[in-house]
């Protein structure tokens, strides 16, 4: 009897072949429609550090205006200082203006840099004044060019004050040079007087002289006048003229105002601009000796 062979079963193989058919025909489907293969995937991007928010400004703050010379500030007491007797050396007066503080330069009339050291100082935002030499009680003194004597009579004196403040060019007041005779005559200083307030000058009195009339005389003429407080440098040394500045920053302490008469051609200039910061620890301001006339 023989055996009968089984016979493969057909379908797991048909079966895997359709599935492998349809595989491919559903890949190739998809490829052609990709929108409907699925949603896109973003690429992965590391965010930025974010940059800080500006923050709305507020209302801007005061600005506080700085101190400027001629402007006291509450508290502080004021100095005119005057450097009389420039002209003669153009380096005088740019040390003075070295100093940095509106300090006064007093020109001597018809010198050969008269003219330009007032125009320097004027320039740098100095005032000027007319040193007018006037008679000293001295007469082996030299008045120099443009001198006043009390034996000229009124129209010479005033004549004589023009030609001067023509040679200083700028000057907004008077002071005399030396005087102590001149200073002390009535009519003398009437005369000279007159010629002040017909520019609208003002006069300071270096007095010179205890017997000085021209404070009395200004009034009675109606010019604006003011009296020096201090002489610097009657002593041309340092530590005498920085003993001198003290006592000045004393007395302008003491009194609210003060003014103070040194010499262009002395050591004045750089010793006032080595001591400026004690001016400022003592709280005295430097001003214009326009600011102090009355």
């Amino acid at each position: 009897m023989s055996r009968r062979r089984r016979s493969r079963p057909v379908l797991p193989g048909a079966l895997l072949a359709l599935i492998a058919v349809l595989g491919v025909a559903v890949g190739w489907w998809f490829a052609q429609h990709p929108r409907l293969s699925g949603p896109p995937v973003s690429p992965v991007v590391k965010p930025s550090p974010r940059a800080a928010r500006p923050q709305p400004a507020g209302p801007p703050r005061p600005v506080q205006p700085r101190p400027q010379p001629g402007e006291p500030q509450a508290g502080e007491a004021r100095v005119a200082v005057i450097f009389d007797d420039a002209g003669g050396r153009l380096a005088d007066v740019e040390e003075i203006i070295a100093i940095g503080r509106p300090v006064t330069v007093a020109v001597l009339p018809g010198l050969a840099h008269s003219a330009e050291v007032a125009r320097r100082a004027r320039a740098a935002g100095l005032e000027v004044l007319l040193h007018l030499p006037v008679e000293p009680n001295d007469s082996t003194q030299a008045l120099g060019p443009g001198g006043i004597t009390v034996d000229m009579d009124d129209a010479a004196i005033q004549a004589t004050v023009r030609a001067d403040l023509a040679s200083v060019p700028g000057a907004v007041g008077v002071n005399n040079h030396m005087g102590s005779k001149g200073t002390a005559d009535r009519r003398v200083m009437r005369a000279i007087l007159g010629v002040v307030k017909e520019r609208g000058l003002f006069f300071l009195d270096s007095v010179t002289t205890p017997k000085s009339v021209a404070g009395p005389v200004a009034t009675e003429v109606g010019v604006r006048a003011a009296a020096r407080t201090v002489f610097l440098d009657n002593v041309d040394e340092e530590e005498a003229i920085r003993g001198q500045i003290q006592h000045l920053i004393a007395l302008a302490r003491a009194r609210g105002t003060a003014i103070a008469i040194g010499h262009a051609q002395r050591l004045t200039p750089r010793v006032v601009a080595s001591m400026r910061d004690e001016f400022d620890r003592q709280r005295v301001m430097f001003v214009p000796l326009s600011t102090l006339v009355h």
